[in-house]
């Protein structure tokens, strides 16, 4: 695991769920390199304190989900300060959260 190769792979996700970079100083590229060379420094990290494999992936796995959840939530009031409540009510359900909160 390099982070060129994990950049990589974020690419090729965001080629089905593009970022929205204007207005900010870094572009695409650089963020990509800069989250796949922490991910990497963490794995490594990892390494040196004699984690398995299985016991890397799971701690990656959390790492992950808790960016994700982070993300949900900020993405969430981004979109009850910046949009109407019906617009935030179908962006919910269409997301499968439903119309807790809304």
């Amino acid at each position: 695991m390099t982070p060129e190769t994990v950049a990589t792979l974020i690419a090729e996700i965001e080629a089905e769920d593009p970022l929205d970079f204007a207005g900010l100083a870094l572009d695409a590229a650089g963020a990509r390199l800069l989250m796949a060379a922490h991910f990497c420094d963490i794995d490594r990290k990892f390494v040196e304190l004699g984690l398995a494999p299985d016991q890397r992936v799971e701690m990656m796995a959390a790492i992950a989900a808790h960016s994700m959840v982070e993300n949900m939530l900020l993405h969430l009031s981004r979109l009850r300060r910046d949009s109407e409540a019906a617009d935030f009510r179908a962006w919910m359900r269409r997301h499968g959260i439903g119309g807790a909160g809304a």
